[in-house]
């Protein structure tokens, strides 16, 4: 390994110290870029960093489409979308043993068309499905541990915020990658009802049989429930039907989107007030990642110029080691870090090392980027930190050890869903290969 490789993993290593003393991730990252880039270029090479680096992406319109998704989130949670992607979704899957599971994660899955960040889809459904599980008797620790794992959906499909992030730090498509999400999220969302079927063979008692009336409706009230799907699949063909027939970019989509809820919302006579209040608390979702998307983009910089990833590639070739071995120490790696460590803080510090690493190895990038982000997701219903797993304790009231229980048949899905998209890349990239993307 060169100097400078050994120079950049240092570097790393002491990045991790800081954050783990608590310093803030977005000054830890800032910091040793800065130092480093100096150290290896001298004044002048900072200086092309900080001026052409920051200002490029802060002043590129692929960077405007967080914050536009995210008012596109906030919004639909506030218009009752969620509520009806619920209903919508119960009048066709409600009326089988464990439909109220089924319904929850697919309602999850469909929310994510608009919300795009896990922690949002457990704040909302929590307050929709968590009360019908209760009233039906299911087992509080499934039903919570399923509300808590579903809303990782929402970081697959799009507009997934951590799959946007991972692409602007390691320039792959977000076209592209939403596409690819989508699939994954698909798949995700069949594995999951798969553990609960699973679940409700194994452990019959957690798992009642359906209402009288979820067992009623008929296929006049499926037709009907349509309807409360329209607004959320019209936003989903916004989004990605743009990329998907090339009609315009996901930065576009974004921008398409956003206004198309806003207007959704003006017809549903939300009080302007309100309305104003949901861009407001997008913004400050927005400013919550801004600096360290910032402060990670020039660590990726850094990090690209020490030539860390090929040397670690080349160091691990020369040990001979299969790559799916290699993956599957990725992923230990990745569940450690989500025992301590948020989401977006994850995707920001290890994306501009691992996938570069795993792409030398001759995985495919963008399955490699899908698993990177289910596999942060896996953190956030992990103890001890378990974000999600907090956020549906915090608005139910229950204690967490119950739900983490809970969770842990979801777990096993979506650790299967990620090693199967990794082993089998084909299954999420086949579209957007048939078109050439």
């Amino acid at each position: 390994m060169t100097s400078t490789a050994i120079f950049g993993l240092a570097c790393f290593g002491i990045m991790i110290a800081l954050i783990i003393l608590g310093v803030p991730i977005a000054i830890s990252m800032f910091v040793i870029s800065v130092v480093g880039f100096y150290i290896t270029g001298g004044i002048s090479m900072l200086g092309t960093q900080l001026s052409n680096g920051i200002f490029s992406l802060s002043a590129s319109y692929t960077f405007a489409v967080v914050p536009l998704f995210m008012i596109v989130g906030v919004l639909a949670g506030e218009t009752g979308i969620a509520s009806g992607a619920y209903n919508g979704a119960r009048a066709w899957v409600g009326k089988y043993r464990g439909g109220l599971l089924y319904t929850t994660v697919v309602s999850n899955a469909l929310f994510g068309a608009c919300s795009g960040i896990s922690v949002a889809s457990n704040a909302v459904f929590c307050k929709i499905a968590a009360p019908e599980l209760r009233k039906a008797k299911y087992d509080d620790s499934l039903s919570l541990g399923c509300i808590s794992a579903a809303g990782s959906l929402s970081s697959l499909i799009p507009p997934s915020i951590p799959i946007i992030t991972v692409c602007i730090l390691s320039n792959l498509s977000i076209g592209t990658a939403l596409i690819c999400g989508t699939a994954a999220g698909i798949i995700t969302m069949l594995i999951m009802m798969f553990i609960i079927k699973g679940t409700q063979l194994i452990r019959p008692n957690k798992v009642p049989e359906p209402t009288e009336e979820d067992r009623n409706i008929t296929i006049q009230d499926k037709i009907k429930s349509l309807k409360l799907l329209v607004p959320i699949l019209a936003l989903f063909a916004l989004i990605v039907g743009g990329s998907f027939f090339g009609w315009f970019s996901a930065t576009v989509g974004g921008a398409v989107a956003s206004v198309a809820i806003i207007i959704y919302a003006l017809i549903r006579r939300m009080p302007i007030k309100q309305l104003i209040h949901a861009v407001c608390e997008s913004a400050s979702q927005f400013a919550g990642i801004y600096l360290m998307i910032m402060a990670g983009s020039l660590f990726s910089r850094f990090i690209t110029t020490t030539g860390l990833a090929n040397q670690l590639a080349n160091l691990i070739s020369g040990l001979h080691m299969a790559p799916i071995f290699i993956f599957l120490i990725v992923i230990v790696f990745y569940l450690f870090c989500g025992c301590f460590i948020a989401v977006m803080p994850i995707i920001i510090i290890t994306v501009p090392v691992l996938l570069p690493l795993l792409q030398n190895l001759g995985f495919n990038p963008y399955a490699m980027a899908i698993c990177l982000v289910l596999l942060c997701e896996l953190g956030n219903i992990t103890p001890p930190v378990g974000n999600s797993v907090f956020t549906t304790a915090i608005i139910t009231g229950e204690n967490p050890m119950k739900i983490f229980k809970g969770v842990t048949p979801f777990f096993i899905a979506e650790l299967a869903a990620c090693v199967l998209f990794g082993m089998v890349p084909v299954i999420i990239t086949f579209i957007p290969n048939l078109l050439g993307m």
